[in-house]
């Protein structure tokens, strides 16, 4: 069961620091202010990190107290080997903040944007930033994989995973890099929450088409076909086990998403022969995660 909404009544204030423009909330301000977090604006802003982590590395620090997560924000797709951590603007890390608080009124887990900020770079562009509370215990659903070969562990996360898809396809959201990375296990005094991370470049649609659910499922599957699917192969009943508590009720909606994601994983024949010999090349033989 997904989390009641959180209280959104906390404010946001905009302040500048020695080397960057920040949207901050309001406990953070002054030592944000001060330049605690201008480090993530630093650099080059080059693709590289932990495979399997996402984008770019993470950094934890403490921030007014509280533990806290800072990215670099970096682009994906074709523009990101030419631009990196690049954009025209400030608007896209920004955006992260009210995306996250959006999602947390529709009851959809995802960490407390704490700060989010920005550095002139090069002419028009700018490097930007993220600092998100960090979520105890934090384990994504692919450094689980390893334990998952109890049945009933393993569908537990996938009831949990499905869950919070539908919530976020119900708030309106269309993640744009939805994959087992970016679907993290908080373990809490409370209870395990599945939390929803790196919502940079994604958007609010009046309504989603099947076509939109699909495109953000197929990405989904991808990754677990080139992440995980090697060490923990899911049976055929746990996938429509999933799908079926994707779509609830809506069996028209289930029908078409077994067959389009049936015939887009049977398309991934000759990538998981590549990824295969790509993870081989690189790690001599021996185990290796390829980044998405």
């Amino acid at each position: 069961m997904l989390d009641a909404p959180r209280d959104r009544s906390i404010s946001y204030v905009r302040i500048r620091s020695p080397r960057g423009v920040w949207k901050t909330r309001a406990e953070c301000a002054a030592l944000i202010e001060k330049g605690e977090a201008d480090f993530l604006l630093s650099g080059s802003g080059a693709r590289h990190g932990a495979t399997g982590s996402g984008r770019g590395p993470i950094v934890r620090f403490c921030l007014a107290g509280r533990r806290a997560v800072g990215k670099r924000c970096l682009r994906g797709g074709l523009l990101g080997p030419l631009l990196g951590g690049l954009y025209l603007g400030e608007g896209r890390a920004l955006r992260q903040v009210e995306a996250a608080a959006r999602l947390q009124r529709a009851g959809v887990p995802t960490p407390d944007v704490l700060a989010a900020g920005s550095r002139r770079a090069a002419c028009l562009f700018r490097a930007q930033a993220v600092v998100t509370r960090e979520l105890a215990g934090a384990q994504n659903l692919l450094d689980l994989a390893p334990i998952c070969a109890s049945r009933l562990r393993r569908r537990g996360l996938l009831v949990m995973c499905a869950d919070l898809v539908r919530a976020m396809h119900q708030a309106g959201f269309l993640h744009a890099d939805l994959n087992v990375s970016n679907l993290v296990l908080e373990r809490g005094p409370d209870g395990e929450i599945l939390n929803v991370l790196d919502l940079d470049g994604g958007r609010f649609v009046v309504e989603l088409s099947t076509t939109d659910r699909f495109r953000n499922l197929a990405r989904l599957l991808r990754s677990y076909e080139k992440w995980i699917a090697e060490r923990v192969r899911l049976t055929p009943r746990e996938e429509v086990l999933f799908l079926r508590r994707y779509c609830g009720h809506e069996r028209d909606r289930l029908r078409e998403l077994l067959g389009r994601l049936a015939r887009y994983r049977a398309r991934l024949t000759l990538r998981r022969i590549s990824w295969r010999m790509s993870a081989g090349a690189r790690s001599g033989g021996s185990s290796l995660r390829p980044r998405e």
